[in-house]
């Protein structure tokens, strides 16, 4: 079965990895600077123009598109209307609790329901999908498969890679603020400051690097040399796709102390609120506890491919 996955962003990986366990293929379609709001109707059109083209040259059988933005979902839907085929929505929280997409949550429902299925990271977002009238699947776990790349420079002393995308639910001016307190720690913060939609502590103290934008094999190299991976979120009910990266290497995690993420990171992490005190905290005990957190990551993680084993499987079945 001929199956594409498109998602509207310049770069997912969840999309990649689950295109690829599916044997499918991942389209990123993108135009313009990523999260600036006024060049959204602009950027829709093109991509929207560009999806069509893609969608009427390859002729899929199964169409699996990522909301938001549920644009995409909508033109997908119209185009399995007129060519007879199906479709399956991966849909990220934004759609849920996301004010810059709630107000579309009447179109959400519309095309939920004539989807296939959608899949949704835990069982809080299942159930709001399936009171909507339409069919849903968890799909928490979709594995992580890094280029094969030796690990960054870093030099000497204890590094703690700040995964971060500068949204809204990034508590950034708490983990910087934390940094203070580590002036022993180095930490890197990843994402591009361009894209920011919050203004953060500025000037940064001297134990804190800004990434800036990274390629696969750059991002591999520094996760792959970090002694800790933090990944954090003000959100309930938001999985950690940097969570997962971490999980991917073996590497220790500091995540959000949220039920979801305390049941899908249950070994080799440390689970902490959004608050100064509390992270620079997780940070002192992910120095002392690094070995140990490290080998229960690993253990986390074969558990882990075994579920997803499962879903997929349940997946392909549903699809065919």
């Amino acid at each position: 079965m001929r199956t594409l996955f498109i998602t509207w962003y310049p770069s997912c990986r969840r999309s990649d990895a689950l295109a690829k366990a599916l044997g499918g293929v991942s389209h990123l379609i993108h135009h313009f600077t990523f999260k600036q709001p006024l060049q959204a109707p602009f950027k829709y059109i093109l991509q929207a123009r560009d999806t069509v083209r893609l969608l009427r040259k390859d002729k899929p059988q199964l169409i699996l598109v990522a909301t938001p933005p549920v644009f995409a979902v909508l033109l997908v839907w119209l185009y399995c209307c007129i060519y007879r085929t199906r479709f399956i929505i991966d849909a990220h929280t934004g759609i849920f609790d996301d004010p810059r997409w709630m107000w579309l949550k009447p179109l959400s429902r519309f095309v939920a329901r004539r989807a296939v299925t959608t899949i949704v990271t835990n069982s809080f977002l299942q159930r709001e999908v399936e009171s909507w009238g339409a069919k849903a699947m968890i799909i928490g776990d979709v594995p992580v498969d890094f280029p094969k790349v030796e690990p960054a420079a870093l030099g000497p002393g204890f590094h703690v890679v700040v995964i971060n995308t500068f949204s809204q639910d990034e508590p950034l001016n708490e983990i910087l603020a934390a940094t203070k307190e580590l002036p022993d720690v180095q930490f890197h913060v990843t994402g591009n400051p361009k894209h920011s939609r919050i203004q953060y502590l500025e000037p940064l103290p001297a134990n804190v690097r800004l990434t800036g934008w990274l390629t696969d094999d750059e991002y591999a190299a520094l996760l792959r040399a970090a002694d800790t991976v933090m990944c954090l979120t003000t959100h309930d009910h938001t999985m950690q796709r940097g969570a997962y990266e971490a999980m991917a290497l073996d590497k220790p995690l500091i995540t959000s102390n949220w039920e979801l993420l305390r049941k899908t990171f249950y070994n080799g992490t440390i689970h902490v609120d959004a608050s100064v005190k509390d992270i620079a905290r997780a940070v002192n005990q992910a120095r002392r506890e690094r070995d140990g957190l490290a080998r229960g990551m690993q253990q986390l993680r074969r558990e882990r491919l075994d579920i997803f084993a499962t879903k997929l499987q349940a997946l392909r079945k549903i699809s065919t």
